[in-house]
Protein backbone atom coordinates (compact mmCIF):
# COMPACT_ATOMS: atom_id res chain seq x y z
CA UNK A 1 0.00 0.00 0.00
CA UNK A 2 1.00 3.97 -0.67
CA UNK A 3 2.17 5.92 2.45
CA UNK A 4 -0.54 8.70 3.17
CA UNK A 5 -0.33 11.33 5.48
CA UNK A 6 -2.91 13.72 6.16
CA UNK A 7 -2.80 17.34 7.91
CA UNK A 8 -4.94 20.27 8.61
CA UNK A 9 -4.29 23.76 7.83
CA UNK A 10 -5.55 26.26 10.47
CA UNK A 11 -8.11 28.96 8.75
CA UNK A 12 -7.30 32.51 9.56
CA UNK A 13 -10.85 33.32 10.39
CA UNK A 14 -12.49 34.72 12.98
CA UNK A 15 -15.90 34.86 11.67
CA UNK A 16 -16.02 30.86 11.54
CA UNK A 17 -17.83 29.58 13.97
CA UNK A 18 -18.37 26.00 12.48
CA UNK A 19 -16.15 23.26 12.86
CA UNK A 20 -15.39 23.42 8.81
CA UNK A 21 -11.40 22.80 8.14
CA UNK A 22 -9.12 22.73 5.86
CA UNK A 23 -6.97 19.62 4.93
CA UNK A 24 -4.32 18.12 2.90
CA UNK A 25 -3.91 14.66 2.19
CA UNK A 26 -0.48 13.49 0.43
CA UNK A 27 -0.16 10.55 -1.05
CA UNK A 28 3.06 8.61 -1.93
CA UNK A 29 1.20 7.09 -5.39
CA UNK A 30 0.93 10.71 -6.61
CA UNK A 31 2.77 14.31 -7.34
CA UNK A 32 -0.41 16.07 -6.50
CA UNK A 33 -1.37 16.97 -2.40
CA UNK A 34 -5.17 16.46 -2.49
CA UNK A 35 -6.97 19.18 -0.57
CA UNK A 36 -10.05 18.78 1.22
CA UNK A 37 -12.91 19.14 1.75
CA UNK A 38 -12.97 16.94 -0.67
CA UNK A 39 -15.59 14.55 -2.57
CA UNK A 40 -14.16 11.42 -3.93
CA UNK A 41 -14.97 10.09 -7.40
CA UNK A 42 -17.23 7.30 -7.61
CA UNK A 43 -16.06 4.03 -9.08
CA UNK A 44 -17.94 0.73 -9.09
CA UNK A 45 -15.94 -2.46 -10.54
CA UNK A 46 -13.26 -0.10 -11.44
CA UNK A 47 -15.71 2.06 -13.57
CA UNK A 48 -17.02 5.85 -13.01
CA UNK A 49 -20.81 4.81 -14.08
CA UNK A 50 -21.43 6.08 -18.11
CA UNK A 51 -18.25 7.88 -18.33
CA UNK A 52 -14.98 7.23 -19.68
CA UNK A 53 -11.78 8.28 -17.40
CA UNK A 54 -10.48 10.36 -20.60
CA UNK A 55 -14.23 12.65 -20.11
CA UNK A 56 -13.83 13.12 -16.18
CA UNK A 57 -13.61 16.79 -15.96
CA UNK A 58 -9.73 18.27 -15.23
CA UNK A 59 -11.65 19.84 -11.86
CA UNK A 60 -12.97 16.11 -10.01
CA UNK A 61 -10.40 15.26 -7.38
CA UNK A 62 -9.16 11.78 -8.72
CA UNK A 63 -9.42 9.78 -5.55
CA UNK A 64 -11.25 6.82 -6.32
CA UNK A 65 -13.99 5.89 -4.12
CA UNK A 66 -14.46 1.84 -5.12
CA UNK A 67 -17.24 0.33 -2.59
CA UNK A 68 -16.31 -3.31 -1.25
CA UNK A 69 -19.24 -4.43 -2.84
CA UNK A 70 -18.78 -3.99 -5.66
CA UNK A 71 -15.47 -6.29 -5.85
CA UNK A 72 -16.76 -9.03 -3.62
CA UNK A 73 -17.77 -11.14 -7.11
CA UNK A 74 -14.58 -10.49 -8.85
CA UNK A 75 -12.35 -12.41 -6.21
CA UNK A 76 -11.27 -15.25 -8.26
CA UNK A 77 -10.51 -12.70 -11.22
CA UNK A 78 -8.03 -10.41 -8.61
CA UNK A 79 -6.29 -13.84 -8.10
CA UNK A 80 -4.86 -13.90 -11.18
CA UNK A 81 -3.18 -10.14 -11.42
CA UNK A 82 -0.92 -8.75 -9.14
CA UNK A 83 -3.36 -6.00 -7.43
CA UNK A 84 -6.61 -4.57 -7.98
CA UNK A 85 -5.18 -1.01 -9.84
CA UNK A 86 -2.86 -3.31 -12.09
CA UNK A 87 -6.28 -5.23 -13.32
CA UNK A 88 -8.61 -2.44 -13.70
CA UNK A 89 -5.60 -0.39 -14.96
CA UNK A 90 -5.93 2.32 -12.45
CA UNK A 91 -3.02 4.88 -11.73
CA UNK A 92 -5.22 7.05 -8.88
CA UNK A 93 -5.29 6.11 -5.01
CA UNK A 94 -8.32 4.35 -4.21
CA UNK A 95 -10.40 4.24 -0.87
CA UNK A 96 -12.53 1.31 -0.66
CA UNK A 97 -15.62 1.86 1.97
CA UNK A 98 -17.02 -1.08 3.27
CA UNK A 99 -20.21 -0.60 1.67
CA UNK A 100 -21.95 1.11 -1.14
CA UNK A 101 -23.53 4.65 -0.40
CA UNK A 102 -25.77 3.62 -3.47
CA UNK A 103 -27.14 0.75 -2.07
CA UNK A 104 -29.47 0.45 0.93
CA UNK A 105 -28.02 -1.93 4.05
CA UNK A 106 -30.60 -4.38 4.87
CA UNK A 107 -30.69 -5.66 8.62
CA UNK A 108 -30.32 -9.31 9.91
CA UNK A 109 -26.64 -9.82 7.80
CA UNK A 110 -24.15 -10.00 10.50
CA UNK A 111 -22.64 -12.61 12.92
CA UNK A 112 -20.14 -12.90 15.11
CA UNK A 113 -17.41 -13.89 12.22
CA UNK A 114 -18.82 -12.18 9.08
CA UNK A 115 -20.48 -9.59 8.39
CA UNK A 116 -22.83 -8.85 4.73
CA UNK A 117 -22.10 -6.46 1.78
CA UNK A 118 -24.91 -5.54 -0.04
CA UNK A 119 -24.94 -5.37 -3.52
CA UNK A 120 -27.18 -5.18 -6.36
CA UNK A 121 -27.21 -8.84 -6.84
CA UNK A 122 -27.82 -9.66 -3.06
CA UNK A 123 -26.11 -10.18 0.08
CA UNK A 124 -22.83 -11.52 0.10
CA UNK A 125 -21.73 -12.91 3.32
CA UNK A 126 -17.98 -11.94 3.95
CA UNK A 127 -15.98 -13.39 6.93
CA UNK A 128 -13.03 -12.14 8.77
CA UNK A 129 -10.41 -14.00 6.45
CA UNK A 130 -12.35 -13.77 3.06
CA UNK A 131 -12.45 -10.19 4.12
CA UNK A 132 -8.34 -9.82 4.44
CA UNK A 133 -7.97 -11.79 1.32
CA UNK A 134 -10.15 -9.18 -0.38
CA UNK A 135 -8.05 -6.32 0.86
CA UNK A 136 -4.89 -7.60 0.20
CA UNK A 137 -6.01 -8.41 -3.79
CA UNK A 138 -7.26 -4.57 -3.84
CA UNK A 139 -4.40 -3.10 -1.95
CA UNK A 140 -6.32 0.15 -1.64
CA UNK A 141 -4.70 2.96 -0.36
CA UNK A 142 -7.16 3.45 2.38
CA UNK A 143 -10.41 1.37 3.63
CA UNK A 144 -12.55 1.22 5.94
CA UNK A 145 -12.61 -2.16 8.03
CA UNK A 146 -15.33 -4.46 8.83
CA UNK A 147 -18.13 -3.53 11.13
CA UNK A 148 -21.80 -4.45 12.03
CA UNK A 149 -23.59 -1.53 12.65
CA UNK A 150 -26.85 -2.81 12.42
CA UNK A 151 -28.30 -0.21 14.21
CA UNK A 152 -31.94 0.89 12.64
CA UNK A 153 -33.05 3.83 14.78
CA UNK A 154 -35.75 3.21 17.31
CA UNK A 155 -35.74 -0.16 16.60
CA UNK A 156 -32.20 -1.65 18.22
CA UNK A 157 -32.53 -3.28 22.12
CA UNK A 158 -29.57 -2.84 24.12
CA UNK A 159 -28.15 -6.62 24.03
CA UNK A 160 -28.16 -5.78 20.29
CA UNK A 161 -26.06 -2.76 20.26
CA UNK A 162 -23.75 -4.60 22.98
CA UNK A 163 -23.43 -7.50 19.83
CA UNK A 164 -22.43 -4.49 17.42
CA UNK A 165 -20.28 -3.17 19.13
CA UNK A 166 -18.20 -6.24 20.06
CA UNK A 167 -18.24 -7.78 16.55
CA UNK A 168 -16.90 -4.20 15.35
CA UNK A 169 -14.10 -4.17 17.84
CA UNK A 170 -13.09 -8.20 16.81
CA UNK A 171 -13.19 -7.23 13.46
CA UNK A 172 -11.39 -3.70 13.72
CA UNK A 173 -8.44 -6.27 16.12
CA UNK A 174 -7.94 -8.75 13.50
CA UNK A 175 -7.13 -5.97 10.93
CA UNK A 176 -4.90 -4.11 13.34
CA UNK A 177 -2.85 -7.57 14.13
CA UNK A 178 -2.72 -8.23 10.34
CA UNK A 179 1.02 -6.69 9.08
CA UNK A 180 -0.46 -7.11 5.39
CA UNK A 181 -3.82 -5.27 5.82
CA UNK A 182 -2.96 -3.10 9.16
CA UNK A 183 -1.73 0.52 7.48
CA UNK A 184 -4.32 2.96 6.34
CA UNK A 185 -7.22 2.26 8.16
CA UNK A 186 -10.03 3.75 8.33
CA UNK A 187 -12.28 2.94 11.70
CA UNK A 188 -16.23 2.99 11.54
CA UNK A 189 -17.59 4.46 14.40
CA UNK A 190 -20.83 2.65 15.45
CA UNK A 191 -23.12 2.39 18.38
CA UNK A 192 -26.14 4.22 16.36
CA UNK A 193 -28.05 6.83 18.03
CA UNK A 194 -27.48 5.66 21.75
CA UNK A 195 -24.79 8.05 23.28
CA UNK A 196 -23.94 5.01 26.01
CA UNK A 197 -22.56 2.98 23.38
CA UNK A 198 -20.64 5.13 20.63
CA UNK A 199 -18.99 6.17 24.26
CA UNK A 200 -18.21 2.89 25.21
CA UNK A 201 -17.29 1.86 21.48
CA UNK A 202 -14.63 5.51 21.18
CA UNK A 203 -12.99 4.36 24.49
CA UNK A 204 -12.10 1.21 22.91
CA UNK A 205 -10.43 3.03 19.78
CA UNK A 206 -8.42 5.56 22.11
CA UNK A 207 -7.38 2.11 23.92
CA UNK A 208 -5.89 1.43 20.53
CA UNK A 209 -4.87 5.13 19.33
CA UNK A 210 -1.22 4.95 21.13
CA UNK A 211 -0.52 1.70 19.72
CA UNK A 212 -1.54 1.77 16.07
CA UNK A 213 -2.05 5.68 15.69
CA UNK A 214 0.22 4.49 12.65
CA UNK A 215 -1.94 2.29 11.21
CA UNK A 216 -5.55 4.39 12.29
CA UNK A 217 -5.82 7.10 9.36
CA UNK A 218 -9.03 8.18 9.85
CA UNK A 219 -12.58 7.93 11.33
CA UNK A 220 -15.86 6.92 9.90
CA UNK A 221 -19.40 8.14 11.57
CA UNK A 222 -21.51 4.55 11.09
CA UNK A 223 -24.29 2.95 12.43
CA UNK A 224 -26.89 5.89 11.99
CA UNK A 225 -28.32 5.34 8.68
CA UNK A 226 -29.10 2.41 6.35
CA UNK A 227 -27.16 3.88 3.33
CA UNK A 228 -29.01 3.86 -0.28
CA UNK A 229 -31.31 6.49 -1.69
CA UNK A 230 -33.22 7.46 2.03
CA UNK A 231 -29.93 9.51 2.74
CA UNK A 232 -30.36 11.80 0.26
CA UNK A 233 -32.38 14.03 2.72
CA UNK A 234 -31.24 12.84 5.72
CA UNK A 235 -31.34 15.41 8.97
CA UNK A 236 -28.26 15.70 9.69
CA UNK A 237 -29.32 18.39 13.08
CA UNK A 238 -30.79 15.00 14.17
CA UNK A 239 -27.08 13.68 14.61
CA UNK A 240 -24.81 16.39 14.71
CA UNK A 241 -24.38 15.80 18.55
CA UNK A 242 -23.53 12.53 17.46
CA UNK A 243 -20.32 13.98 15.20
CA UNK A 244 -20.05 16.82 17.96
CA UNK A 245 -19.25 15.11 20.79
CA UNK A 246 -17.11 12.23 19.63
CA UNK A 247 -14.85 14.81 17.92
CA UNK A 248 -14.65 16.40 21.14
CA UNK A 249 -13.14 13.34 22.30
CA UNK A 250 -10.46 13.16 19.55
CA UNK A 251 -8.87 16.94 20.43
CA UNK A 252 -5.37 15.11 20.67
CA UNK A 253 -5.48 13.38 17.79
CA UNK A 254 -5.92 16.82 15.34
CA UNK A 255 -5.03 14.68 11.86
CA UNK A 256 -7.01 12.26 12.10
CA UNK A 257 -9.63 12.13 8.74
CA UNK A 258 -13.27 12.63 9.32
CA UNK A 259 -15.90 11.32 6.55
CA UNK A 260 -19.25 10.02 6.73
CA UNK A 261 -21.04 7.68 3.88
CA UNK A 262 -24.19 9.30 2.52
CA UNK A 263 -25.54 10.62 -0.77
CA UNK A 264 -24.41 13.93 -0.13
CA UNK A 265 -26.92 16.58 -1.33
CA UNK A 266 -25.08 20.20 -1.61
CA UNK A 267 -27.20 21.54 1.33
CA UNK A 268 -26.10 18.38 3.19
CA UNK A 269 -22.24 19.20 2.18
CA UNK A 270 -22.12 22.28 4.02
CA UNK A 271 -23.41 20.99 7.28
CA UNK A 272 -21.37 18.25 7.19
CA UNK A 273 -18.48 20.65 6.59
CA UNK A 274 -19.63 22.80 9.46
CA UNK A 275 -18.89 19.60 11.70
CA UNK A 276 -15.39 18.96 10.45
CA UNK A 277 -15.93 16.59 8.03
CA UNK A 278 -13.31 16.15 5.49
CA UNK A 279 -13.89 13.82 3.12
CA UNK A 280 -17.42 13.34 1.19
CA UNK A 281 -18.52 10.19 -1.07
CA UNK A 282 -19.16 11.04 -4.23
CA UNK A 283 -22.49 8.63 -5.10
CA UNK A 284 -24.59 11.45 -4.86
CA UNK A 285 -23.57 12.31 -8.43
CA UNK A 286 -24.45 8.61 -10.04
CA UNK A 287 -27.33 8.80 -7.89
CA UNK A 288 -28.90 11.92 -9.61
CA UNK A 289 -27.28 11.53 -12.95
CA UNK A 290 -29.41 8.03 -13.42
CA UNK A 291 -32.48 9.95 -13.12
CA UNK A 292 -31.61 12.14 -15.80
CA UNK A 293 -31.44 15.33 -12.67
CA UNK A 294 -28.95 18.16 -13.80
CA UNK A 295 -27.26 20.18 -10.91
CA UNK A 296 -28.21 24.10 -11.58
CA UNK A 297 -27.96 25.51 -8.21
CA UNK A 298 -25.49 28.62 -8.02
CA UNK A 299 -22.34 27.60 -6.26
CA UNK A 300 -20.04 30.38 -7.56
CA UNK A 301 -21.22 33.81 -6.67
CA UNK A 302 -19.75 34.55 -9.96
CA UNK A 303 -22.65 32.53 -12.11
CA UNK A 304 -25.98 33.67 -12.95
CA UNK A 305 -28.69 33.11 -10.57
CA UNK A 306 -30.85 29.78 -10.84
CA UNK A 307 -32.98 31.09 -7.29
CA UNK A 308 -36.00 29.64 -8.95
CA UNK A 309 -34.40 25.76 -8.16
CA UNK A 310 -31.08 24.01 -7.55
CA UNK A 311 -31.95 21.25 -10.49
CA UNK A 312 -34.08 19.92 -13.37
CA UNK A 313 -35.02 16.93 -14.73
CA UNK A 314 -33.90 16.82 -18.42
CA UNK A 315 -36.37 13.92 -19.55
CA UNK A 316 -39.12 16.64 -19.30
CA UNK A 317 -41.27 16.90 -22.23
CA UNK A 318 -40.70 21.04 -21.70
CA UNK A 319 -37.01 20.77 -23.33
CA UNK A 320 -38.29 18.91 -26.37
CA UNK A 321 -37.09 22.00 -28.06
CA UNK A 322 -34.30 23.22 -25.33
CA UNK A 323 -31.92 25.42 -27.76
CA UNK A 324 -29.60 26.42 -24.86
CA UNK A 325 -26.72 24.40 -22.93
CA UNK A 326 -27.82 22.25 -19.98
CA UNK A 327 -26.74 24.82 -18.22
CA UNK A 328 -26.19 28.83 -19.14
CA UNK A 329 -22.83 29.35 -19.15
CA UNK A 330 -21.24 26.38 -17.87
CA UNK A 331 -17.82 25.21 -18.81
CA UNK A 332 -18.11 21.66 -19.31
CA UNK A 333 -17.69 19.62 -22.03
CA UNK A 334 -21.35 18.66 -22.35
CA UNK A 335 -22.63 22.32 -21.87
CA UNK A 336 -19.79 23.83 -24.38
CA UNK A 337 -20.75 21.16 -27.24
CA UNK A 338 -24.74 20.01 -26.70
CA UNK A 339 -28.15 21.60 -25.98
CA UNK A 340 -30.81 20.42 -24.07
CA UNK A 341 -32.61 18.75 -26.48
CA UNK A 342 -30.11 16.92 -28.24
CA UNK A 343 -29.76 15.50 -24.90
CA UNK A 344 -33.16 15.01 -24.25
CA UNK A 345 -33.31 13.35 -27.75
CA UNK A 346 -30.47 10.94 -26.15
CA UNK A 347 -32.75 10.21 -23.66
CA UNK A 348 -35.66 9.09 -25.24
CA UNK A 349 -33.68 7.02 -27.54
CA UNK A 350 -32.26 5.07 -24.93
CA UNK A 351 -28.56 6.23 -25.85
CA UNK A 352 -26.28 5.99 -23.41
CA UNK A 353 -24.03 9.25 -24.50
CA UNK A 354 -27.39 10.55 -22.91
CA UNK A 355 -26.38 9.49 -19.39
CA UNK A 356 -22.73 9.90 -20.16
CA UNK A 357 -23.67 13.79 -20.91
CA UNK A 358 -25.49 14.29 -18.21
CA UNK A 359 -22.79 12.95 -15.82
CA UNK A 360 -19.74 14.85 -17.15
CA UNK A 361 -21.74 17.90 -16.37
CA UNK A 362 -22.98 16.96 -13.03
CA UNK A 363 -19.72 16.20 -11.86
CA UNK A 364 -17.99 19.18 -13.10
CA UNK A 365 -20.65 21.31 -11.25
CA UNK A 366 -20.27 19.21 -8.26
CA UNK A 367 -16.30 19.18 -8.07
CA UNK A 368 -16.73 23.07 -8.93
CA UNK A 369 -18.48 23.32 -5.86
CA UNK A 370 -16.19 21.94 -3.75
CA UNK A 371 -13.37 24.49 -5.21
CA UNK A 372 -15.45 27.18 -4.46
CA UNK A 373 -15.70 25.71 -0.84
CA UNK A 374 -11.99 25.25 -0.24
CA UNK A 375 -11.45 28.62 -1.96
CA UNK A 376 -14.21 30.71 0.45
CA UNK A 377 -12.47 28.71 3.91
CA UNK A 378 -9.35 30.12 2.62
CA UNK A 379 -10.35 33.33 1.72
CA UNK A 380 -12.14 34.54 5.37
CA UNK A 381 -15.69 34.30 3.05
CA UNK A 382 -16.75 31.08 4.63
CA UNK A 383 -20.29 32.03 6.02
CA UNK A 384 -21.18 34.64 4.02
CA UNK A 385 -20.77 31.29 1.25
CA UNK A 386 -22.98 28.79 3.41
CA UNK A 387 -25.80 31.06 3.34
CA UNK A 388 -25.64 31.63 -0.08
CA UNK A 389 -26.00 27.72 -0.68
CA UNK A 390 -28.20 27.10 2.03
CA UNK A 391 -30.84 29.90 0.85
CA UNK A 392 -30.85 28.08 -2.09
CA UNK A 393 -32.07 24.94 -1.06
CA UNK A 394 -34.22 26.23 1.65
CA UNK A 395 -37.59 26.36 -0.31
CA UNK A 396 -37.63 22.44 -1.86
CA UNK A 397 -36.82 21.63 2.10
CA UNK A 398 -40.07 23.98 3.42
CA UNK A 399 -41.74 22.02 0.39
Amino acid sequence: MATISFKTIPINNSTVTSAARLGELAISSIPKIIETPAAMLYVRSGVVPDVTYDFVPDNVTRLLEIPLGSLVESMNNLENAESYANFARLVDPIYCPFHDSLVEVRPGGNGNLFSSLWTKSGRKELNIDRFKKLIQLVQPTMYETMFDGDTPFDKTTDKRFTKDRERSRRFLEHSLENQAISSNLIIPLVGGHDKRHRQLYLTEILRLLPTYEKNIFGISFEGIHAYGPSTEHINLDAIKFVIEETKSKLNEHPNLLYTMPLLWRPDNVIRGIDLGLDLFSGAYIPYISDRFVILTFQYNKDMPSTSTRTDYNINAKEYFNGKQALLTNCECYACKNYTQSYVYHLIQTKELLGRTLITIHNLYHYHGFFQEIRKNLRNNTWNEYRIMILEQYAPSQQK
